[in-house]
């Protein structure tokens, strides 16, 4: 079987509402999320990572163990914290109006042992991960390796002004991420801070299309997840409620990665897939995102 080799951030997320009371605690990061989804699903995935040797840290790496997930290429530092996202919301299941972020990572990081890769393996990454300079260039050129052993690159672009407040400063590695990658899966809230378009027909045209030709994109204002391909467009309505959640998002992300591994794709296949492909991925997307929305809603009705 192929690896899937996820790369992005390991976070708990704990989420109070209005008035400070907890809703509960996940651990958090979309690609975090989504390996552990894609492991609970029997495909062999390998979480390249870091996580403080401290109790948050204990948390997600058995979290990621417990879900199936092979954390060799786990980093546990021990000068810092594993960083923890406080969220305040309606309710766990709602878009959240607040984050506050608490992180101390040691200046040199992200030590790891950085998996074998065989063509045909699938790499999902992104988020702010992506983009920090304290590995930008270790990642970069893991990437570019990557690249070069014809493994399928996913990109995932994020961009929190929390953690840069500008985007002019990480803008070369988000176009240098997008010309590496062969599918991009973004919400369009998020291309819209990156690019400052809300126009997601526009946005891929302008801003995606000349570095990636597969856009997957969740709209959740029109509740829609589109495949965008050169001329071609395919898409899918989405649940209008549940769309715009965190685990939502990393659902799709594992539906995608995993239908690109259930229909053994290959790089070249991204430059101009068929209807067919591009219905069978956002497809699912919908489907993977669906389900892990519906077993994070049981989880908070347990507390």
């Amino acid at each position: 079987m192929k690896k899937i080799i996820c790369i992005g951030e390991c976070a708990l997320y704990m989420i109070l509402d209005a008035k400070g009371n907890p809703l509960g605690t996940m651990p958090g990061g979309r690609v975090l999320e989504a390996a552990a989804i894609l492991a609970r699903n029997k495909f062999n995935v390998i979480m390249a990572s870091e996580a403080a040797n401290d109790p948050i840290g204990d948390i997600l790496a058995g979290y990621l163990t417990d879900s199936g997930v092979d954390v060799t290429s786990l980093d546990r530092f021990t000068e810092g914290r594993t960083p923890v996202n406080i969220f305040v919301a309606e309710s766990a299941e709602t878009v959240p109006q607040s984050i506050t972020r608490y992180e101390q990572y040691p200046d040199d990081c992200f030590d790891i042992i950085w998996p074998r890769v065989d063509e045909g393996d699938i790499v999902l990454f992104g988020g702010h991960y992506a983009l920090d300079a304290r590995m930008r260039t270790r990642l970069s050129s893991f990437l570019s390796h990557c690249s070069e052993r014809k493994a399928v690159l996913v990109y995932m672009p994020g961009f929190l002004p929390i953690q840069e407040p500008r985007v002019t400063r990480v803008m070369p590695a988000i176009l240098e991420n997008l010309e590496l990658a062969n599918v991009v899966i973004a919400r369009n809230i998020d291309l819209k801070l990156i690019f400052g378009i809300d126009n997601t027909d526009s946005l891929y045209h302008e801003h995606i299309d000349f570095y990636c030709r597969s856009l997957v994109s969740v709209d959740v204002a029109a509740h829609r997840i589109s495949y965008y391909t050169g001329k071609e467009m395919s898409s899918v309505d989405i649940p209008a409620d549940i769309c715009s959640t965190l685990i939502w998002n990393a659902g799709a992300a594992a539906g995608v990665v995993s239908a690109i591994a259930e229909r053994n794709l290959c790089v070249d296949a991204f430059e101009a897939p068929d209807a067919a492909t591009r219905e069978a991925i956002i497809g699912a997307a919908a489907r993977s995102a669906n389900d892990a929305a519906s077993r994070i809603a049981a989880k908070w009705q347990k507390i």
